[in-house]
């Protein structure tokens, strides 16, 4: 079994990118390609290079003021490729017309908010 790496990140108003507070889907790809380093330095011992982007869905987006969960794993090695597939969830978000200035919602079943695969070569 290979291992996991999970990192959580709180988007800010320094993240946001369009109107009404929409974080840009290009720096949630961003972090997750930091959780998939992550990964590929706990497993393998270094870094190694990504070499090829597989995959991109986006399906939920983020506003400044969510905390987004990232999970990394290993879905498959053949010599020095590594497949990696990294999923984000939204797990906090702040309410429509919040009560308080940091009111939150935990989410109960946090969405599926990206889902990327990307192809690491190692050292």
């Amino acid at each position: 079994m290979y291992d996991t790496v999970t990192f959580r990140y709180r988007m800010s108003d320094r993240d946001v990118f369009y109107g009404g507070g929409v974080v840009n889907g290009a720096r949630s790809i961003t972090l997750m390609g930091d959780t998939a380093n992550r990964l590929m330095a706990k497993t393998f011992g270094n870094t190694g290079h990504c070499v090829e982007v597989k995959k991109v869905r986006l399906y939920v987006p983020c506003f400044a003021g969510d905390y987004m969960e990232y999970i990394a794993r290993i879905k498959k090695v053949e010599g020095k490729k590594v497949l990696i597939e990294v999923r984000s969830f939204k797990i906090i978000e702040v309410p429509e017309n919040p009560p308080y200035p940091s009111s939150i919602d935990v989410l109960e079943d946090p969405p599926l908010s990206t889902v990327v695969q990307f192809v690491y070569e190692t050292y």
